[in-house]
């Protein structure tokens, strides 16, 4: 980490702990407090095993930034638009992965990145008929979406509306269902993602193609921009800087066969 970027952090720090001790909370009991940590169903970045254990590279990133900021976190799985929610207006509440886009730049404290996030239109090869050249093209089929994802939102500030061309879902496994059972036409999805889900629903992911480019931004974990919360940003902020520093975090994405850093 660069120094001055030390120095910054170092001064927030700072200015956290006074404003703390002015408003006369006791520091240490705001620390004390357990992080909640949101996490989506979302394979391979978070999901359960038969137990009800949170698995995933996500899971594993946060665990590690908890251990080293030396604080307490309980875990709850949602759906999307419940998590993203519940993360602007409560404090010391934590998304592991999250796409960074403009319109969110200023509701969150950024922490990453985590990994790279391609996200495409695609469709089953078998559907030869489906030959969309451009995005603008694509608004002549039926498009399967997560609600409240950032891939529809992109699509929805390119003109595709509810309804006449996108078909949404409550999460990416019902999503993919949808294409597979040609109920839709494409589905917008993170490569990702899409690899990781259909394997868990024991398809195979040459069965589909990408046939228009979404986005490509980065994924990070995400701290809403509200009271309370940067002094807990400042110690993951810092947590998170060893841990690219030292190798952690490319020694856990080794572990994902379908994370992608860059």
């Amino acid at each position: 980490m660069h120094r001055s970027r030390l120095r910054l952090l170092a001064a927030l720090l700072l200015a956290s702990v006074s404003h703390a001790l002015s408003a006369q909370v006791p520091l240490n009991e705001a620390s004390d407090e357990a992080v909640l940590v949101l996490l989506e169903p979302v394979p391979p970045f978070s999901y359960s095993d038969a137990n009800g254990r949170p698995l995933g590279y996500a899971v594993e990133l946060m665990e590690e930034l908890m251990r080293r900021s030396g604080l307490r976190h309980r875990v709850e799985f949602n759906s999307w638009a419940r998590i993203y929610q519940r993360a602007q207006t409560h404090n010391r509440t934590l998304i592991v992965s999250m796409a960074r886009l403009p319109e969110r730049e200023a509701l969150f404290h950024w922490i990453g990145p985590t990994a790279a996030r391609k996200v495409y239109l695609y469709r089953l090869k078998s559907r030869t008929d489906v030959q969309p050249k451009t995005l603008e093209a694509a608004k002549a089929y039926k498009i399967a979406v997560v609600r409240e994802d950032a891939a529809e939102r992109t699509l929805l500030t390119h003109g595709f509306e509810f309804g006449t061309h996108l078909d949404r879902s409550p999460d990416h496994a019902a999503m993919l269902r949808k294409l597979f059972i040609q109920r839709d036409e494409l589905v917008a999805a993170n490569s990702t993602v899409a690899a990781a889900v259909m394997d868990k629903l024991g398809y195979d992911f040459k069965q589909i193609e990408p046939v228009v480019k979404l986005s490509d931004v980065s994924l990070f974990m995400g701290l809403a921009r509200i009271e309370g919360n940067q002094t807990l940003y400042v110690k993951l902020q810092l947590a998170w800087d060893s841990m690219r520093r030292d190798g952690t975090v490319a020694a856990i994405a080794a572990r994902h066969p379908f994370v992608a850093l860059e």
